[in-house]
């Protein structure tokens, strides 16, 4: 079988940090163990693209300068944090994974292997769906998971897909029945999980499949190459992404090396214009779920971000210097979480911190990422906890789940 748990954790550390769930820490740092053993620390081999869920950024914090906590320029004003246990009576295991997709939808995996690695045998999986903000769970109607299998990816509140040892088990109902695939034949839902709300997504052709391959097409979930192809190559060795804001636009990247190449369009890829370069490098582009707030992002050397302005990128505001992640929710924000632990926003004002998440994050972990659902909610995973901010703009809600 393909490595699925390898090729979705490239795809999602390649959608960093446009809009999708964060939560593959765990995978990330599976992977990262397993390409020691195996020897190929050469760097992720990116496959795919950013879909309709949402997103997180990983900084890479290895060769820039030793940062410094953030300083508290002032505090959010809502003040209120809930405190949620995802439980299933009866169910055996622990709460492995939890992924939003919306404010009131999510879908939470439980697992009775969940620090055993890959010699794990002899686990019990079970699927989760709430449809209330997690005040309560329902358990799907997942079948037998084999070893080796049961990574979860869900696509909205009624879809969702499963990976196997055999393929993929898929619900598009709520979690109520499962269908099953095979690798060679993934449905149209498996698709989604790496396509654009309008149904693009990055594959190769002829048969539209995931893996790499010398060169990648645009492609739609229904079937066969799009019908404009953009004006670039996009090479197995290039690390591309394609993403959609709720504006309709979609914004295609193309990092090679250290030269990062942005390209846009406003008519569904029927014309493709090509944006202008930034001396700095930036690496990654953001981009908030409505679609009106771009954002180029450089987290490698120091942390920098530009916001598009008109056609012309401009330079944003500072960021602290212990920034480790970087979401866009819009309206000129970003949300940051700190090497330090802690979480804020920043804007033009400067940078406000999230007082109620600052004793739960209080301990800094490698696993935390931060991302932004395409309703606008916040979403936080701090190691086995995880954290939702509903609202607009620094006045928010938060939930925290574990």
């Amino acid at each position: 079988m393909p490595d699925l748990e390898e090729l979705f954790v490239e795809f999602e550390t390649a959608a960093a940090p446009t809009f999708r769930p964060p939560g593959v820490a765990d995978a990330q740092r599976r992977i990262r163990g397993r390409r020691r053993r195996r020897g190929l620390l050469a760097g992720l081999l990116t496959v795919a693209l950013a879909g309709p869920a949402s997103a997180f950024a990983v900084a890479h914090r290895a060769d820039r300068p030793e940062p410094r906590p953030s300083p508290s320029v002032s505090s959010s004003p809502a003040g209120r944090l809930t405190v949620r246990t995802v439980t299933l009576p009866g169910v055996p295991g622990e709460l492995a994974d939890l992924r939003f997709v919306s404010a009131r939808a999510g879908w939470a995996l439980f697992d009775t292997c969940v620090d055993a690695g890959e010699s794990r045998s002899g686990c019990r999986r079970t699927v989760a769906r709430t449809i209330d903000g997690g005040v309560t769970w329902q358990r799907a109607g997942l079948p037998t998971v084999p070893d080796g299998g049961g990574d979860f990816l869900p696509v909205d509140a009624d879809t969702l897909v499963v990976t196997t040892r055999a393929g993929y088990l898929v619900t598009t109902d709520g979690g109520i029945s499962f269908t099953s695939h095979p690798y060679k034949a993934p449905p149209a839902a498996v698709r989604r999980v790496f396509a654009t709300p309008s149904g693009l997504y990055l594959g190769c052709p002829p048969n539209g499949g995931l893996a790499t391959c010398d060169r990648q097409r645009v492609l739609r979930v229904s079937g066969g190459l799009h019908f404009h192809q953009p004006p670039v190559t996009l090479r197995s060795d290039t690390e591309n992404v394609l993403v959609e804001g709720a504006d309709g636009r979609l914004w295609l990247t193309v990092l090679d090396g250290d030269r990062l190449t942005v390209l846009t369009s406003a008519d569904q890829g029927t014309s493709w214009r090509k944006m202008p370069s930034v001396a700095a490098a930036p690496r990654q582009l953001a981009l908030a779920p409505d679609g009106r707030d771009v954002w180029l992002v450089e987290m490698t050397q120091q942390t920098r971000v530009w916001r598009l302005e008109g056609d012309r990128w401009q330079a944003g505001p500072d960021l602290p210097s212990d920034t480790e992640g970087i979401a866009a929710p819009g309206a000129g924000l970003l949300v940051v979480t700190s090497a330090y632990g802690g979480l804020g926003f920043v804007s033009g004002g400067g940078y406000v911190e999230v007082p109620e998440l600052r004793g739960p994050l209080r301990t800094p972990d490698m696993d935390t990422s931060v991302g932004v659902l395409p309703d606008g909610t916040v979403a936080v995973r701090h190691g086995r906890t995880w954290f939702l901010g509903t609202g607009r703009g620094t006045d928010r809600s938060w939930l925290q789940f574990s």
